[in-house]
């Protein structure tokens, strides 16, 4: 009887120590799924908080004004225009740089302006051949690149010299050219000779790099460093140095930029201290890392449509992500984080 009772007494604890696990793993998913749900409603309220800003507020060469109310030093600088207008900073403004903001609750995001790209359909050629070299592509394939890209987007099958059409498409087993404008930069590693030169970078990395705006010259305020680093006569060590200045007051002259640090021989139109109404939007949860890419178009013209377009939308990959040092929650009411039930302001 004695054995009986002690088996049945531990069956008993088995089966409760099961029950146990089986909860604590329930009561982890639930949690879990409720940390992804919370985390996806703050990265939609975050994004659509800054599309709506993009599209509402005014922007100086500093970025994104988040305060109109801050007339102490608007209205000084509006004085100075007799069109009530100026592009010189305010001092609350979102850097358009890729810099990393605190968005609501748990949402990070980070604002990248089209015109500190390279645009791989417009930049001129020292810009493009910069790139080339600096991706260890033999100057004797550089007109190629070019070639190649332009007979991925025209309409007709006719070869340009060193392009390509759907015969060595075929060959290489890359899907044949879609005869029309790229549709987003990732599609450039469908293109033979790009789809050797960009496989050393992931997704993220060439989204950091590439856009198809069509802007011919650099917001030297707002690219990055892998971006000023293809300035003829600038190492990156200048290229850090600049970002790092600009970090506290944008620049205020492209030829002052340029004799300071070293710029060589590139147009003065060619490089630019203001922004351009489109760029990417990154978004990431601080708990789940995940980060995603949209493109966005301001459109305030459109007759019946939105005040702003999303062109392209992709989930970057992890295990990559860049160290980015949160600055700080932009000093807007919009971002303000929400009332505690029961509690009074």
């Amino acid at each position: 009887m004695l054995v009986i009772v002690l088996a049945t007494l531990v069956v008993l604890t088995l089966l409760a120590t099961a029950v146990a696990t089986s909860a604590e793993r329930a009561i982890r998913a639930a949690q879990e799924d409720a940390d992804r749900f919370e985390g996806e409603l703050a990265i939609t309220g975050t994004r659509e908080t800054l599309l709506f800003m993009l599209a509402t507020q005014r922007q100086t060469i500093a970025g994104l004004t988040v305060n109109e109310s801050d007339a102490s030093a608007s209205t000084a600088q509006m004085a100075e225009d007799p069109d009530g207008f100026t592009a010189l900073p305010v001092g609350n403004e979102i850097r358009l740089d890729s810099t990393a903001y605190q968005g609501l609750e748990t949402a990070r995001f980070a604002l990248q302006d089209d015109r500190g790209l390279l645009s791989a359909n417009w930049a001129g050629p020292a810009l493009r051949f910069a790139l080339y070299d600096s991706l260890d592509v033999q100057a004797t394939e550089w007109d190629g690149l070019d070639a190649k890209r332009l007979d991925y987007q025209d309409p007709d099958d006719l070869h340009r010299l060193n392009g390509a059409e759907k015969d060595q498409y075929r060959r290489e087993n890359l899907p044949p050219p879609s005869n029309r404008t790229l549709a987003t930069p990732l599609e450039l590693r469908r293109i033979p000779g790009w789809h050797e030169m960009l496989a050393g970078m992931d997704d993220a990395q060439l989204l950091s790099m590439l856009t198809l705006s069509r802007s011919v010259d650099m917001n030297i305020n707002t690219a990055p460093v892998g971006v000023l680093q293809l300035l003829p006569g600038l190492p990156r060590r200048n290229a850090e140095r600049m970002v790092e200045l600009r970090s506290a007051a944008p620049f205020l002259s492209v030829r002052q930029a340029q004799e300071t640090f070293g710029i060589g021989a590139i147009p003065e139109e060619n490089l630019s201290l203001f922004a351009i109404p489109s760029g990417n939007l990154i978004l990431w949860d601080e708990r789940s890392g995940a980060r995603r890419l949209l493109h966005w178009t301001l459109t305030p013209l459109e007759i019946d449509g939105s005040p702003w377009r999303i062109d392209y939308e992709v989930t970057l990959p992890r295990g990559n992500e860049p160290d980015q040092a949160v600055v700080g929650t932009p000093p807007t009411p919009l971002f303000a984080p929400p009332d505690t039930a029961g509690e009074r302001p």
